[in-house]
């Protein structure tokens, strides 16, 4: 096999997890940043920033980003890069969210209130912020799929967060205790417009996020299917997984072991040699490499 490729994926799987931990970073820290600095900035007498779908998807879209960074450092201790797929549902919801409020603002908000609303903290949060959570989400190399029915899942906090709205504002209204209207749903035409309309933008922008998400899952398949010739037979892929086992076993510690199955899974997909196979070749190297560094 060509030497480039003796590194057996660990050089894609390193890189994916510093990018992982990079950009998860940034999004988290320049997201809190923007929020404090709204907090801080928001007169007694305004709304009270909290009451905003600004701030609570940011908020949201920060936790996810949060959650990813710890996997990211563990990718990078353990040469290998796996992101529950919880984790990944999280980061859908908060990236739809602050797509939604990008959205809103530069297309509806700004043309209506004008450059006023985008000012300050407003500037990073409609805009800088929402743009960084949506490339986190759709350029970190996961590998993983949304499937249709989980299209629903980023649509629970802006359901959620359209409802209290709802309530606070049209049922309930600023002169009893209320919000004020300060997204002017019932400025142009009924609330209930306001509402169906943005419940089509929010679904319209989940569909899209999930099929940009999964053509990248798709491709990044793709591109580490490609690192194997069509005509390997069995034995060389069970070198292959041997020495990939070899390499873990030499560089990550003794107390614990991953099993890239998903990878095993796709040669066996690929090849039509069992995955067991594969896997106790794996362990094999691994166990041989631990024994020559005692």
């Amino acid at each position: 096999m060509p030497k480039t490729q003796k590194k057996y994926l660990i050089a894609l799987e390193e890189t994916r997890s510093i990018i992982a931990l990079i950009s998860g970073t940034i999004v988290f820290v320049f997201t809190l940043g923007a929020v404090f600095y709204m907090l801080d900035t928001t007169p007694d007498d305004e709304e009270n920033a909290l009451h905003y779908f600004t701030v609570l998807s940011n908020l949201l879209a920060a936790t996810g980003a949060a959650f990813m960074i710890p996997y990211a450092v563990e990718g990078i201790r353990k040469k290998r890069f796996v992101l529950p797929r919880w984790v990944v549902l999280f980061q859908y919801s908060g990236a739809t969210c602050v797509a939604v409020t990008m959205f809103s603002s530069l297309v509806l908000i700004l043309p209506t209130q004008g450059m006023k609303s985008m000012a300050g903290p407003n500037f990073w949060l409609h805009v800088v912020t929402p743009a960084c959570t949506v490339i986190l989400f759709l350029c970190v190399e996961t590998g993983i799929a949304i499937k249709l029915k989980e299209i629903i899942i980023p649509m629970i906090p802006y359901c959620a967060y359209s409802a209290v709205y709802t309530v606070m504002v049209v049922v309930i209204g600023k002169d009893r205790g209320g919000w004020s209207d300060f997204y002017m749903t019932q400025t142009f035409w009924p609330a209930w417009i306001s509402f169906l309309l943005m419940m089509g933008i929010g679904f319209t922008v989940a569909a899209i996020m999930r099929i940009i998400h999964n053509k990248h899952a798709k491709l990044s398949w793709k591109r580490i299917s490609g690192m194997w010739s069509s005509d390997l037979e069995p034995s060389e892929l069970l070198v292959e997984a041997f020495g990939l086992g070899r390499y873990i076993g030499a560089h990550c510690s003794r107390e614990e072991l991953t099993v890239p199955l998903d990878i095993f899974y796709l040669m066996s997909e690929k090849y039509d040699v069992p995955v067991d196979k594969l896997t106790r070749a794996y362990v094999k190297g691994v166990l041989d490499a631990i024994g020559e560094r005692k």
